[in-house]
């Protein structure tokens, strides 16, 4: 009898080992999807993959690192569209789907007139193109007062790794951030910060360039001895 309630109790340890062992594997795996960015409702060929985001994602690479000229592709009436993206104007690009829930928070919010676009950007949707998406599914979401275009040049242009995702471009057409996250307001913080870092860093550069210009009328080059 002592004997079975020995091995009783050594099953019942090697089990709860087995249990912890797995949890923490469990908990392993999950961490690292999420700094792969698994956050996103990833497209597949079955359909999304509805997954929960956690805060923001981090831009994949360094602002300015990418410039475009337009978007191009068409509107839910199938009218072609190119959408100028260095004529003077800030735009918020927000990648969407029709078949992702987690875009439904966005899609609301974008229903309101008075929304607060970080750096007074446009805010234009962009879909995939109409081929893969449902025209009449976006038509029942999409405000009439944002502008959507369906591209899926767009996304491959972006690099676009999901939707929601979000990509701020300055009008010039550089990228100076991008992201995603589970509410607008938190990508009105994530592309608002973008913004903020974009002007500082060219507030720095344009005194950097006024002071080479002082050193450069008082004669002083590059390498002059007085710089050291």
């Amino acid at each position: 009898m002592t004997a079975v309630v020995a091995a009783l109790a050594v099953a019942v340890l090697l089990l709860a080992v087995l249990v912890a062992g797995l949890l923490r594997s469990h908990a392993e795996i999950l961490k690292a999807l999420h700094e792969l960015g698994a956050g996103l409702e990833l497209d597949r060929a079955e359909g999304p993959v509805d997954v929960t985001i956690e805060g923001v994602r981090t831009p994949r690479r360094a602002a300015g690192a990418q410039t475009a000229e337009a978007v191009t592709g068409e509107t839910l009436d199938g009218e072609a569209v190119a959408l100028s993206l260095t004529a003077g104007t800030d735009t918020l690009l927000a990648f969407l789907s029709s078949g992702c829930s987690t875009c439904g928070a966005f899609w609301e919010a974008f229903a309101e007139r008075e929304l607060d676009v970080p750096g007074g950007a446009r805010l234009v949707v962009v879909t995939k193109g109409l081929d893969e998406e449902s025209a009449s599914a976006l038509a029942a979401r999409a405000p009439r007062h944002v502008q959507l275009v369906a591209s899926s040049s767009a996304w491959e242009g972006f690099a676009v790794p999901g939707s929601p995702y979000f990509v701020y471009v300055d009008g010039t057409g550089r990228v100076i951030g991008e992201g995603s996250a589970a509410t607008w307001s938190a990508v009105v913080s994530l592309m608002g910060q973008a913004h903020a870092d974009d002007a500082h860093r060219r507030g720095r550069l344009s005194r950097q360039g006024r002071d080479d210009a002082a050193l450069s009328a008082a004669g002083i080059r590059p390498g002059d001895p007085s710089l050291s």
